[in-house]
């Protein structure tokens, strides 16, 4: 019929909110007040906020960000971020594909 349905797997939730298996992207809710990422790791990423606004911190460079905006970070380099508001974010770890 040319329409296969699958199911969504949740990767994590908790106090913060959800974190949804999306192929080889990532589909991120999380609550106003809430910490994620704070961390470095080998692998460059871009970060997509469709919504919401966020406090970026990438080394030690901090931005408000608002909505729709993309974030590339660089491997190995520290990041976090602060939700101000409710955010839904999309993670691709695969970095940008143009």
């Amino acid at each position: 019929n040319g329409m296969d349905l699958l199911s969504i797997e949740v990767m994590k939730d908790d106090e913060r909110g959800v974190l949804y298996q999306c192929g080889e992207a990532r589909f991120i809710f999380r609550k106003k007040d809430t910490i994620s990422a704070n961390h470095t790791h080998a692998d460059p990423e871009t970060l997509y906020l469709v919504e919401g606004e966020i406090e970026m911190t990438v080394g030690d460079e901090v931005k408000i960000l608002k909505a729709p905006i993309g974030i590339d970070i660089e491997p190995n380099i520290y990041h976090k971020v602060v939700a101000l508001t409710d955010i839904r974010m999309v993670l691709d770890r695969e970095g940008k594909t143009n």
